[in-house]
């Protein structure tokens, strides 16, 4: 077992880091725009920015016909290549015709949004790219879709950074050159993602072929209706406070709040959503083998072990690189970084959890958790937020995420036993938890000292887990041997 678990540790790395790279590209215009978007855009733009693209995200959820999830699901069900060619391109040609006829219909309803969403139908021009936008976006999923099954991590990389180098000249253009604000970003996005689906798709399709199995679509898209509501529950405790800010604050406030949030959902960006992208098709390839069970176990704690150490490092000195990275009137977003990282550390657990509900395609389950915690939600924020506003508003989510994961444990663990460890993970969190509490009130008065200070705190966390045997013999001689082994070949090199 422990090769097998160091093995597939392994594997999972290789391809993590690279889709890590690709989600780093994925955020790479935002972060790199950010010191420009906080000069060019006041805190109301970019409060605007952010509820049209929550907005059109909720539209997606019920458009999107949860198509990738049953692609990914459904590929592995073959084993013959040209039926799992079959799945992608009845995927791509059947629900890409689909998606556009609903997107047609949609596209009337974008001075009504604007209206109750932004209270003007003078956005209403903002809604029309950003919902053309979102057309595309629910067709290029299928493609990387594909790529992530077969495990081709670089060429995925290779799309995410040409189409950030695209973006990112384009948003650089509309919004410093042309000073066409919050549109600007709005229609540089929207080129990138036509000219790079009208790439991928073509290219796919060339390898896939033109063909489309009505009755397998048909299959994908009954699994993947149950989870339309459920995905707009999911997504309710993931963007609705944003909307309840506005409502009980105001839109400057929602936009410190989003760019806080933002910040806060770095550790999925960076761990999470690599990870999951290439460990979600590789456990169904090994479900039900011998020892499968010990291996998820031993890999959700080395999850958890990166993603508190990330997300740790993030909390510490989230207020020094937004003090770096943005105008002075965004300083503020800061506060709520640390609950934010937190609750989505919290929520990446769900992703592990799962196995059983996926495996036997009972995605009735997954609607019962999400449906449940969006109605939460929903109450939570009438609640809190109007008290304690940005506060109440990440304590509802912290609490929401902690609902979902029990209740995901809980059905799962009916149609699959799920094996974890215990102990290690008690240790694991007790010591994140004791360095984030020591070191966060630390102001020195020099931003550059509390920089120092605050990361030589933060990378403590794996010299405390190892004082409290945290790892044990066969992880602290494999990585004895690792390090002996590149010291010899960099010598050898030297």
């Amino acid at each position: 077992m422990v090769e097998s678990v160091s093995k597939e540790a392994k594997v999972i790395a290789r391809h993590s880091f690279i889709y890590g790279l690709s989600n780093v590209m994925d955020r790479l215009v935002g972060f790199v725009m950010l010191p420009v978007y906080t000069r060019f855009l006041t805190p109301a733009d970019y409060g605007i920015m952010e509820l049209i693209y929550m907005t059109t995200s909720i539209i997606s959820l019920v458009i999107g016909l949860g198509i990738d999830s049953a692609v990914t699901r459904f590929y592995f069900d073959y084993k013959e290549e040209d039926k799992r060619k079959m799945v992608i391109s009845s995927a791509l040609l059947g629900y890409g015709g689909m998606a556009a006829a609903i997107t047609l219909l949609v596209l009337p309803f974008s001075g009504f949004l604007a209206r109750i969403i932004l209270d003007s139908e003078e956005y209403t021009s903002f809604f029309v790219i950003a919902i053309l936008t979102l057309a595309l976006n629910m067709i290029l999923p299928i493609v990387h879709a594909y790529l992530r099954v077969q495990q081709k991590s670089l060429l995925y990389l290779i799309s995410k950074v040409a189409m950030t180098a695209v973006t990112l000249g384009m948003n650089i253009y509309f919004v410093v050159y042309a000073e066409m604000g919050v549109y600007g970003i709005l229609l540089s996005n929207f080129a990138a993602f036509l000219i790079f689906t009208v790439i991928m798709v073509a290219l796919t399709l060339m390898h896939t072929g033109l063909k489309t199995d009505y009755k397998l679509l048909k299959e994908m898209i009954k699994f993947g209706l149950p989870l339309i509501p459920s995905n707009i529950s999911a997504y309710l405790v993931h963007t609705s406070d944003r909307f309840f800010v506005k409502a009980y604050a105001d839109i400057t406030t929602t936009g410190l709040y989003s760019l806080g949030y933002k910040m806060g959902t770095l550790v999925n960006t960076f761990v999470t959503s690599p990870f999951i992208q290439i460990w979600a098709p590789r456990r169904m390839e090994f479900f039900d083998q011998p020892g499968s069970e010990r291996i998820y176990a031993r890999i959700f704690t080395y999850f958890c072990t990166l993603s508190l150490f990330v997300g740790l490092m993030i909390s510490l000195l989230a207020k020094e690189i937004i003090h770096f990275m943005a105008a002075e009137q965004f300083w503020p977003a800061y506060k709520v970084v640390s609950i934010v990282t937190l609750c989505y550390i919290v929520f990446s657990f769900h992703y592990h959890f799962n196995i059983g509900i996926m495996m036997k395609k009972a995605t009735k389950y997954v609607a019962y958790t999400n449906v449940a915690s969006g109605l939460l939600n929903i109450v939570l924020n009438f609640i809190l937020i109007k008290k304690y506003t940005i506060w109440g508003a990440a304590a509802a989510t912290l609490i929401c995420f902690m609902l979902k994961v029990a209740l995901t444990y809980y059905y799962s663990n009916k149609l699959y036993k799920i094996t974890m460890e215990w102990g290690r993970l008690t240790v694991l969190f007790g010591v994140a938890f004791g360095i984030y509490f020591l070191a966060f009130q630390i102001s020195t008065g020099s931003i550059w000292l509390d920089i120092a200070v605050k990361s030589m705190i933060g990378l403590s966390f794996p010299i405390v887990l190892y004082i409290f045997r945290f790892f044990s013999e066969d992880e602290i001689r494999r990585l004895k041997h690792i390090i002996k082994t590149r010291s010899f070949e960099y010598g050898t090199e030297k």
